[in-house]
């Protein structure tokens, strides 16, 4: 699997795992803020980005052992697990199979919303949100679609649909950070509300100003949320 590693120093580490289809690319405006003071590990999935692909698309619990096993491999101490989109119920996974491994879980634009879980519905949100990305963005998620393929996309695309984070997320004992951006349609607000008021421990914020991708468009508020800067 092929990794992006940033920073300096041993404390805090932060884990991000980006969404279906893409790769690490769009993490790079928040990484560049974490980085300036942490270590930061962006991993391409397994069959995504420039990782190579396995034999079939992984599920989302076989995803989060990928992230499960990074961490132990790399030595990694209670890091800050970001999510984002698919991403999200991959670090959810995680910590629920492996409580008391991170510090804190933050979720970015966490799927599926229990009220539109079909493949007809996310795809029609993503095309809503595109019109919301900056330009320098949508080119770069093309691409990397384009290097997915429809057939590895649609066939990881269940594997999404099948993972239910809202009954996986009040067995999270870390804190929780659930982040939406301000325009995202794939995430409403009503959505991330209802996953806040099912954790154990949860803060429920919105950026302004951007769409699914709150990250790229405002890594500056995101990284603050990453480093437990909430209130």
């Amino acid at each position: 699997m092929v990794m992006t590693e940033s920073g300096t120093g041993e404390s805090p580490t932060y884990v991000l795992v980006h969404g279906l289809g893409v790769s690490a690319r769009y993490y790079h405006p928040l990484t560049e803020q974490l980085a300036l003071g942490g270590r930061v590990f962006v991993p391409d999935m397994p069959g995504f980005g420039r990782s190579p692909r396995p034999a079939h698309p992984l599920s989302v619990p076989a995803l989060a052992r990928v992230i499960a096993d990074l961490i132990v491999d790399r030595g990694l101490v209670a890091p800050v697990v970001v999510g984002h989109s698919m991403g999200a119920q991959v670090v959810t996974e995680l910590v629920v199979a492996h409580p008391g491994v991170v510090t804190r879980l933050v979720l970015l634009g966490p799927v599926v919303n229990t009220e539109e879980r079909t493949a007809v519905w996310q795809a029609a949100r993503l095309g809503q949100d595109s019109v919301r990305e900056p330009l320098r963005l949508n080119a770069m998620l093309t691409g990397d679609y384009l290097r997915c393929g429809p057939r590895w996309y649609n066939a990881t695309v269940a594997q999404m649909l099948a993972y239910r984070i809202e009954e996986r997320l009040p067995q999270v004992t870390a804190p929780v950070v659930v982040v939406r951006g301000q325009h995202d349609p794939i995430a409403p607000g009503r959505w991330i509300s209802k996953l806040a008021a099912i954790a154990q421990e949860a803060t429920e914020v919105e950026v302004g100003g951007a769409g699914h991708v709150v990250m790229y468009s405002q890594p500056v508020a995101v990284a603050a949320l990453c480093r437990g800067e909430t209130s």
